[in-house]
Order: C-alpha cells, then sequence, then structure tokens
C-alpha cells in the first residue's frame, strides 16, 4: 500500500505533471503536422511513463463512448471511414488522399523525420536501375547520376568546425542537398508512401513520381546556382564539400516559394557534439565532446601534449534521408506546380526515346539502339534541368 500511495502523490506532483504537459504537446505536434486538416476536436492526448520514468504520449481517436483508436499505433487499412474524414483523408471520390490537394498551408515541420527515428534510405532507389515506362506495359532502365553522396564532412580545423556548429550555412553542399530534398518532398506534399511504398499505385504511377523526387531535387539544385549557374554537383570540377558556391538570392527565392523560412537549419543535427560528429585521435575514435580541453593543431593542440585532434567526423553519411517525409496529407500548391514541371520533362525526355525508337517495341530493338534511346532520354533530362521548356515546344 505504500508502494502505491508513493506512486499516486509521484504521479499528481507538478514534476510529473510539467513531463506530461510536454509529451503531450510533442505528440500534438506530430499531430498537427501530419494530418493539418484534421478536426482536433474529434482527438484526445493520452500521456505515459514507462519503467525508466520516460513520457511518452500517443493521440487518439474517439471512436465511440469509452472507445478510442490510435492514431500512430494502428494499422491505416483498418481506419473506418469515420476517422479518417476526421482527419481530413477522405480523398476525393476514392483518389488517394495523398495525391488530393492539402486544403491548409502551414508550415512544414524541419526536419520532416526526427531525427531520433529511423530513416530509410533514398539512395538506395536511385542508384539502383530507374524504370521509365515507355508504355504503359514497357520501359526501359536508366540509371540517374549520383547526387546523394558527398554528405560526410570530416572537419579538420577549428576554425571550420566553429563555423559549423555556429548555425545553419548553405555554403556545406550536405545541407545543400538537405534542402533540395526536403523541397522536393514535404515541401511538395511527396511522402515516402508515394514514391517508394504504402499507397497502392500502379509501377508507371509510383515510377513517374520517384521521377518527380529526383528530377525536382536536382532542379531546385541548379536553381541554386542563379543565373550564372554557379552550383556544382559532386564530381564537377568547382565541386567544394564545404564551400559549394550558390546564389543567396536564388536561396530566398525557393525559400518562398516552399513556404520556408530562409534562416531554417537544414544541418543534421543529431548526435555526438550536435551533429558535428564523433572526436578522433591518431590512435581511433575518443568519447570526447568539442570544443573541450582537446584541441585541433590550429587551436594550440599538440600531439605530445596527449589533446591533439586528428579529425572529427559524423556517424551517419546520408543525412538527407531525415527530409523527406514518411507520410503526407496531401499535395501542396507548389507540389502540384512542381509536379506539373515534372511530367512535362517527362515527356518532354521520353519523347527524344521516342524519336530514337519510333514505332518500334522495345523487345524488337537492338541492344545498341535501345543504349542510344537511353542516352538521348538522359540528355534532354540534363536540358529540361537547366532550360525548362513547355511540351508545346518540344513535339
Amino acid at each position: 500500500m505504500d508502494q502505491i500511495a508513493k506512486l499516486q502523490k509521484y504521479m499528481q506532483s507538478p514534476e510529473v505533471k510539467k513531463k506530461s504537459d510536454a509529451a503531450k504537446d510533442k505528440a500534438w505536434t506530430r499531430f498537427i503536422n501530419q494530418f493539418p486538416n484534421a478536426d482536433v476536436s474529434q482527438f484526445v492526448s493520452q500521456a505515459s511513463i514507462d519503467e525508466k520514468n520516460n513520457f511518452t504520449a500517443e493521440v487518439f481517436f474517439k471512436a465511440g463512448p469509452d472507445l478510442y483508436q490510435s492514431v500512430f499505433g494502428s494499422d491505416r487499412k483498418y481506419w473506418s471511414p469515420k476517422m479518417k474524414a476526421a482527419l481530413g483523408l477522405d480523398g476525393v471520390s476514392g483518389f488517394p488522399y495523398q495525391l488530393s490537394p492539402l486544403k491548409n498551408r502551414k508550415a512544414l515541420p524541419i526536419p520532416a523525420i526526427d531525427f531520433t527515428e529511423k530513416a530509410s534510405s533514398i539512395a538506395e532507389i536511385y542508384n539502383a536501375g530507374n524504370q521509365i515506362y515507355a508504355t504503359p506495359d514497357e520501359y526501359f532502365i536508366t540509371k540517374f547520376r549520383d547526387i546523394f553522396s558527398r554528405t560526410r564532412l570530416v572537419h579538420k580545423t577549428s576554425v571550420e568546425s566553429k563555423t559549423w556548429l555556429r548555425g545553419p550555412n548553405m555554403r556545406y553542399w550536405p545541407q545543400q542537398l538537405n534542402f533540395a530534398v526536403f523541397c522536393a518532398t514535404q515541401g511538395c506534399g511527396i511522402s515516402r508512401e508515394i514514391f517508394v511504398s504504402g499507397v497502392s499505385l500502379s509501377p508507371q504511377v509510383r515510377s513517374f513520381y520517384q521521377f518527380h523526387v529526383y528530377f525536382t531535387v536536382r532542379r531546385i539544385l541548379y536553381q541554386l546556382g542563379g543565373i550564372q549557374s554557379i552550383s556544382a554537383l559532386p564530381g564537377d570540377t568547382t565541386f567544394n564539400q564545404f564551400n559549394n558556391q550558390y546564389d543567396v538570392a536564388s536561396y530566398k527565392r525557393l525559400c518562398a516559394e516552399f513556404g520556408v523560412d530562409p534562416s531554417s537549419d537544414f544541418r543534421f543535427t543529431h548526435g555526438k557534439n550536435n551533429g558535428l560528429g564523433e572526436v578522433y585521435f591518431y590512435s581511433g575514435k575518443v568519447n570526447a565532446d568539442y570544443p573541450s580541453t582537446l584541441k585541433f593543431s590550429d587551436e594550440g593542440g599538440k600531439a605530445i601534449k596527449g589533446n591533439l585532434i586528428y579529425y572529427i567526423e559524423p556517424d551517419v553519411s546520408a543525412p538527407y534521408d531525415w527530409f523527406a517525409p514518411k507520410t503526407a496529407a496531401g499535395l501542396t500548391q507548389v507540389g502540384r506546380l512542381r509536379i506539373n514541371q515534372s511530367i512535362e520533362a517527362f515527356f518532354t525526355a521520353s519523347w527524344a526515346r521516342k524519336l530514337t525508337l519510333g514505332a518500334a517495341s522495345l523487345e524488337k530493338v537492338g541492344e545498341r539502339k535501345r543504349l542510344l534511346a537511353c542516352s538521348l532520354f538522359n540528355l534532354s533530362f540534363i536540358f529540361c534541368i537547366s532550360s525548362f521548356l513547355s511540351l508545346k515546344f518540344c513535339c
């Protein structure tokens, strides 16, 4: 009885209430960000505590008298029409709500996935061959240029390390890529349910949305360079992980287009030293903070004193994965405009392939002609990134 009384007293303490309220606020924030069209009056948040005194909270749908259904802890395919309507996910005439227009425009969370959660790889989709459907039944396989690389920064000086720690800085290549991935996915309302798996879509539609994400990422990176096209990708002679040139005015225009505050942080700030990384001595990794008594050579660190940092490197090699959402409530207004651009680019590039193959099926042409068609598709794709044209000028 004494233990029960102590527990009841503890659960009623201000400390518990404060932690419980914080957990509920976090749950509501996640809920509203993911379901901006929801009728919140039909939902309730409940907090819980585990054996280690960690507080978590969940949002539940009021399914009936004394009957509640978890939003994030239940399978979507079992959600009732009433629950979907309360969440604002009733769609349009059976059309997937994920591809329906988003009714309300609200600031979208950055990053798209909490850094404490797992995020599956985006690069795996594009580093393999990508299917491009030439007809409803036939496709050819092409491989896009690998841009999802050189994102692990190795910090070797105090000046550069403290520059990174000081705050967001779009001169860093990983932050440029994180920004572009965010805009092409979260900013457009395109989630992994659409371009990876989750929503029931035909292979042709899924293939197009994969094309859309990659094309839009490439186009945004190109637009970051401004009218002088000063942006660079991994493999370009002017590419620099730490000081990749971009046009500030163009960045601000893109932020305005996607409703992003230009001061937003596109760093991966989870892990050791707020995302800067693990500290390495000549002998290997050490569990140390930075800044601390340990120093780089440019700030007085010396091997003979045992305080010399050789470099600092993060464990995460693909930070952009956390900037593409797992789910989304629908297409944003800018997303619909950008998807129209992707459609035009897709058909413009496919038109070059059609000119090569004519009316012949892919199975009946030779390997040399198929390779030529793929090459022309890729060349037209690059042309669309840098010189966007409407289809009426390409046919």
